[in-house]
């Protein structure tokens, strides 16, 4: 089955992906450009992906494959003076979605405004905004849904206006390493009034999948969507991770032009780049995405200063966890202040709420004095990590005058 449906987006998309789609002069036409220096250059392919906070813009049910917080800016200069941004913000909820917020922002720059004489008045500017409140929802394992609503607004010289309108998205898992999606913009069209005519945005639908392969190290990406009155579009993308995840080669096709790219990733930081070729000449694309933790995890050892050899002689490190996703397996390490691993102790599933530690190392010898650092380390069933911030334990072996705080009842 995984296979039959790659293969039908593979025929569907070469045959329309190298005849262009143009999207100039529909309105709202840079609500078509997309978000992201990442999607750009996998060729604005992303509808079926949609796994980071980009999914604001193409996809708002892919919002639930989001496990931390995410932070992302996009700044793009065009022509003549002109720029387009992106500032999206993604949020994580135990039990209630996803929630996002985005602005997209075009500027045409100064423009010079003449008479029917051509005499020069001045200048002015083309100012086009919009604003995206962003929903996800997973309602089963394999399902997801999701919705934008949007303001609009555009100003030109002293004229403007604004508008309202609703996309939706679903998002589905029917494979383990393929996801497919299909995102309706605009079924509550945004209609805007500059002077006496009325703008109203084109409905468009868009499909698309993602496949992940080699361990996750490679993805492959189409899409085809159909805009009201406007020819069939395709894309075809690619993105390969390198060194361990940290860097990343992209490429596509978007209406027959090539676009292609890279990312780099360190820790909780991104930065991606993409530059596309487009009939007046050449685009770049930077982003920069910052992930933030949102489902902490809590160590607070009790006490944090204890002897093995006193008449209180074991810690309890208690545990809280609010994670988005079931655990799968958890690890507690001791560390010296050397790095060097000292205890450890695992399990599956559930964690439990505290580890006693009693001062020992695995052979069960007593630890010398100092500093020891306590690090829990939990995977999710859908293979993510994530690590505790490093707490402290002092063994204190030399003096009889340690302070050990006591619970009531115990």
């Amino acid at each position: 089955m995984k296979q039959g449906i790659i293969l039908l987006f593979i025929i569907i998309s070469c045959v329309v992906c190298s005849a262009e789609t143009k999207y100039y002069g529909l309105p709202g036409e840079y609500l078509q450009w997309g978000t992201g220096a990442r999607a750009m250059g996998m060729g604005e392919a992303f509808s079926g992906l949609s796994d980071d906070v980009s999914a604001i813009y193409f996809n708002p049910a892919g919002l639930t494959q989001i496990k931390s917080g995410q932070f992302t800016a996009m700044a793009s200069n065009l022509f003549e003076g002109s720029f387009y941004n992106f500032l999206g913000f993604a949020h994580p909820t135990q039990k209630a979605g996803v929630l996002g917020l985005g602005v997209v922002l075009l500027n045409s720059g100064d423009m010079e405004e003449t008479n029917i004489r051509q005499e020069t008045l001045g200048k002015f500017q083309d100012s086009r905004q919009g604003i995206f409140v962003s929903y996800g929802k997973r309602i089963s394992r394999s399902i997801s849904c999701g919705a934008s609503v949007k303001l609009v607004s555009q100003q030109i010289s002293s004229f403007n206006g604004t508008g309202i309108g609703l996309d939706g998205g679903l998002f589905l898992l029917p494979r383990d390493r393929l996801s497919l999606g299909i995102s309706l913009k605009n079924i509550i069209s945004p209609v805007l009034r500059l002077q006496e005519e009325e703008e109203k945005f084109p409905f468009s639908l868009q499909a698309g999948l993602g496949s992940r392969m080699l361990n996750n190290n490679l993805i492959f990406t189409m899409d085809v969507d159909k805009t009201l009155k406007q020819s069939l579009h395709a894309r075809i993308g690619g993105e390969y991770w390198l060194r361990k995840k940290t860097i990343a080669l992209r490429m596509g096709v978007d209406s027959g032009k090539l676009n292609a790219g890279f990312g780099i990733k360190r820790d909780k930081y991104g930065f991606d780049y993409a530059l596309g070729f487009q009939d007046i000449g050449v685009s770049h694309r930077l982003s920069f995405t910052w992930s933030f933790d949102t489902f902490g995890i809590l160590l607070t050892p009790e006490p944090d200063v204890f002897s093995p050899t006193g008449k209180f002689n074991q810690t309890r490190i208690k545990i809280q966890v609010k994670q988005l996703e079931k655990i799968k397996r958890w690890s507690l390490t001791i560390f010296n202040k050397w790095g060097n691993n000292i205890r450890y102790f695992e399990g599956k599933d559930d964690i439990p709420p505290y580890v006693i530690w009693n001062g020992r190392d695995e052979k069960q010898q007593i630890v010398f004095d100092g500093e020891y650092i306590c690090v829990l380390e939990i995977m999710d069933k859908s293979g993510e990590t994530f690590k505790s911030v490093p707490e402290s334990v002092f063994i204190v072996t030399t003096t009889s005058d340690v302070s050990v705080p006591m619970e009531i009842g115990e």
